[in-house]
């Protein structure tokens, strides 16, 4: 099936889950891709939809071995494996994130394609409380949001992570913010 009658199938199941009538341009997935550290631990990318955001990962050096990917959408899973063969691609949902990895797989970095501000809060929140699960203190999140009011796109994020850098990606469709938070090291009470 042709990748943009795909992306327009799953909208029309679920809009407020893939977020977007459009997937992710080619220069919004190219800016969230230069957020990833260099490093050797695993890079999550959460929500692929058809895999724009994928191949803009493996073109800015994240190596196959070193990315999963995670979907929820059957229909997008099945695309993603073939398209990317070498890529492990989990069909699993990311309010349940811990539950699909290894326990000491060492998450370097998160780049989460999930419109959380359409979410119902709880399951937004569910979301972020994973990502401090599987980060490692000091990895980052790197999240985009089409709301693009500074600070909008990290709403549900709380204090234990700090913010790198937002961005606007004027050339999409809708325009979006790219935000990059780190999530800090445990304190000590």
């Amino acid at each position: 099936m042709q990748m943009s009658r795909l992306f327009a199938r799953e909208w029309a199941i679920a809009p407020r889950s893939v977020g977007a009538i459009c997937p992710s341009s080619r220069r919004l997935a190219a800016q969230l891709a230069r957020e990833v550290p260099a490093g050797d631990g695993a890079v999550i990318e959460l929500g692929a939809g058809t895999g724009a955001v994928t191949h803009a990962l493996l073109a800015n050096g994240v190596s196959s071995d070193r990315l999963i990917v995670v979907e929820r959408s059957a229909a997008f899973v099945r695309h993603l494996r073939a398209r990317f063969s070498n890529v492990p691609v989990m069909h699993a949902d990311a309010a349940r994130l811990a539950h699909s990895l290894p326990l000491d797989l060492r998450v370097d970095a998160i780049v989460s394609c999930l419109p959380l501000l359409s979410l119902p809060r709880r399951e937004a929140e569910a979301i972020v409380g994973q990502w401090r699960y599987v980060l490692r203190p000091g990895g980052v999140v790197v999240q985009f949001s089409y709301d693009i009011r500074p600070n909008r796109g990290v709403l549900h994020a709380g204090s234990d992570f700090s913010m790198l850098s937002s961005r606007i990606v004027w050339a999409n469709l809708p325009p979006a913010r790219v935000v990059t938070m780190q999530l800090q090291a445990q304190r000590s009470t």
